[in-house]
């Protein structure tokens, strides 16, 4: 079987038979504008109908989702949902054991870090990355990533209108990250471009080329980039990433590609989402954002409510059942996949009272948005910090910032992970 984690997620239905276990049916397709421009009408829906439901992919690999919140926590700290589909003993899955050629650029960067693994390879590669990427490292960004936020702000400020995505929430989270790493400035817009591509786990004949290229190109960028620092090393993470490896060589080449790899896209995708997503919430919804306004002590809570109303991630990567596991009545059989539907869990009205309200002074708000368990997101406190940061500045400075009333209803990103616009047009 192919790897699940690169196939397209769609649902299947043919002539008008519904052909999953369920005796009710959602219909799911995350590329379907209707299910992205309101994802949490179709997804109240499905904790209602079949919290977990059987979907087939494009060559009917069977794939549940998870939608309520105590029913995600189950499979997330459950250790029978693994990640490799190598430890399942049933898959011919690249590479296999014995193979002497060296593996894609693209299946390097998706299988070799601590998410696509299992203990005791993820525990290994996590302290790894742990030993570098620290909370009193992350704690002293805070000054770099104020300073950097003023910078854009400065830039902007004097426009009468600017797209927020574009010309701030991508640009704050690229740069903070790619300083940590010790990666040039200039190079964060061949980091975006390579990003945007290698973020969609789906691999179809149409995008396979552009994926494996940019994926090169990638590697060879990093390859480059570690030439450099074994040279002349900085103060940064990929410095320490080379030094650690060379002391203790727990980690191999093509995992410290990976481990980068992992680190831009949790440093840098889901944040550009957090603080977008958030501030569109609360242009959206006046009253929160005059009362973050006017008691800006909220904006902790604020940034956790943020995350779970509309969070970054839609859903979980693919997790395989290792043996045939019963859920609330329902098997999940060897081999089966599993996706957790975050942004639905981060809503389910029994565990969160008024669960699709924006409320920023909400207190019960332990949300899964970054995950739960030893897959919880490494990343999760800088991406917190950024957030605080960027939204408290843009309404100290920009306090009349608007939704641009040109823009019709938001265009949303066809994608199975991330949430996030296309396009975030304001004005002041």
């Amino acid at each position: 079987m192919k790897n699940p984690i690169e196939k397209k997620i769609h649902s299947v239905e043919t002539n008008g038979a519904c052909p999953f276990l369920n005796k009710s049916h959602v219909p799911i397709n995350f590329e379907d504008p209707v299910l992205t421009a309101n994802p949490e009408l179709t997804f109240k829906e499905l904790r209602n109908i079949a919290p977990i439901q059987k979907i087939t992919l494009g060559d009917g690999f069977p794939v549940w989702l998870i939608s309520k919140f105590d029913d995600a926590v189950t499979v997330l700290r459950d250790p029978r949902f693994i990640k490799s589909p190598n430890n399942l003993r049933i898959s011919n899955d690249e590479p296999l054991k014995g193979k002497t050629e060296r593996a894609s650029s693209a299946y390097i960067l998706r299988r070799f870090h601590m998410l696509a693994n299992d203990p005791p390879e993820h525990t290994r590669l996590r302290n790894f990355a742990q030993k570098a990427f620290t909370p009193k490292i992350t704690a002293g960004m805070r000054v770099r990533i104020q300073k950097i936020t003023d910078e854009l702000i400065d830039k902007i400020q004097n426009n009468k209108r600017f797209d927020f995505i574009d010309d701030f929430a991508y640009q704050l989270p690229i740069m903070v990250i790619a300083e940590l790493l010790g990666l040039p400035t200039e190079d964060r817009e061949k980091l975006r471009n390579w990003s945007d591509i290698l973020i969609e786990v789906q691999v179809t004949e149409k995008n396979k080329k552009s994926i494996e290229e940019s994926a090169d190109a990638f590697i060879n960028y990093l390859k480059n980039v570690f030439a450099f620092r074994r040279k002349k090393p900085g103060n940064d993470l990929i410095t320490a990433f080379l030094k650690l490896q060379e002391s203790d060589g727990h980690i191999t080449e093509d995992e410290l590609y990976a481990t980068i790899f992992l680190l831009i896209i949790a440093g840098h995708e889901t944040t550009v989402n957090l603080i977008s997503n958030g501030m569109y919430a609360l242009l959206s919804h006046p009253e929160q954002l005059d009362l973050l306004k006017n008691n800006p002590e909220l904006i902790h809570s604020a940034v956790e409510e943020m995350l779970r109303y509309n969070g970054p991630v839609i859903n979980s990567t693919m997790r395989l059942a290792a043996e045939d596991i019963l859920i609330n009545g329902i098997t999940i059989k060897k081999g089966e996949g599993v996706l957790v539907i975050f942004l639905s869990a981060n809503q389910d009205e029994t565990k969160f009272d008024n669960s699709l309200n924006f409320d920023i002074t909400r207190k019960n708000n332990k949300h899964l948005a970054f995950g739960f368990g030893i897959h919880f997101c490494i990343g999760a406190p800088l991406g917190r910090l950024e957030c605080e940061i960027a939204i408290t500045t843009i309404l100290n400075r920009l306090p009349n910032l608007k939704l641009d009333p040109t823009m019709d209803s938001p265009e949303w990103r066809a994608s199975n992970i991330i949430r996030g616009l296309k396009r975030f047009p304001v004005v002041f």
